[in-house]
């Protein structure tokens, strides 16, 4: 049911809305099929060798270091709420395994910069809307998602 909470961490009672769990995914699924889109324009080969390999880092790789413990998920959503909350939202770093928050950044880059530095030199080869509309669209992910990551980096410096 879309409105329906989902409790996986009874200790510090945090819940995830089923709402939030898919439109959080499938922005991420957007934001990869975006850079592959970007990196498909380069050659066909390097588009799917990108879509596969960050499909695999952040739902397999990535998904399973979200998480310090499978103790507090006995009813969890197995990394799947945890994904959107450190791509997009500020308390995203609750409960991450240290190796998931060190991951994070190269993830983020690969995502982010990568698909973005193929789409600029591709555009200069041969400028279409469409390649800049994808620009476009990989700029607001990234930069959403950047800004999110300052502000709760931000926040955790000046409350030490």
């Amino acid at each position: 049911m879309i409105g329906e909470e989902i409790r996986i961490n009874p200790i510090s009672g945090k819940e995830y809305s089923i709402f939030k769990i898919i439109l959080g995914n499938l922005l991420i699924i957007a934001w990869i099929g975006l850079g592959s889109f970007a990196c498909w324009l380069i050659h066909p080969i390097i588009g799917w060798v990108f879509l596969f390999s960050t499909l695999f880092l952040v739902y397999f790789v990535l998904r399973k270091r979200g998480c310090k413990t499978c103790y507090y998920c006995k009813t969890c959503t197995i990394g799947f709420g945890k994904l959107p909350e450190l791509f997009f939202f500020e308390d995203g770093t609750e409960n991450v395994d240290v190796k998931g928050l060190k991951m994070f950044p190269y993830i983020f880059v690969l995502i982010s910069l990568i698909p973005i530095a193929f789409l600029i030199f591709s555009i200069f080869n041969h400028y279409t809307t469409i390649k800049l509309v994808v620009l476009v669209l990989l700029f607001g992910f990234s930069i959403f998602s950047g800004l999110v990551r300052r502000e709760l980096f931000i926040k955790k410096k000046n409350s030490f």
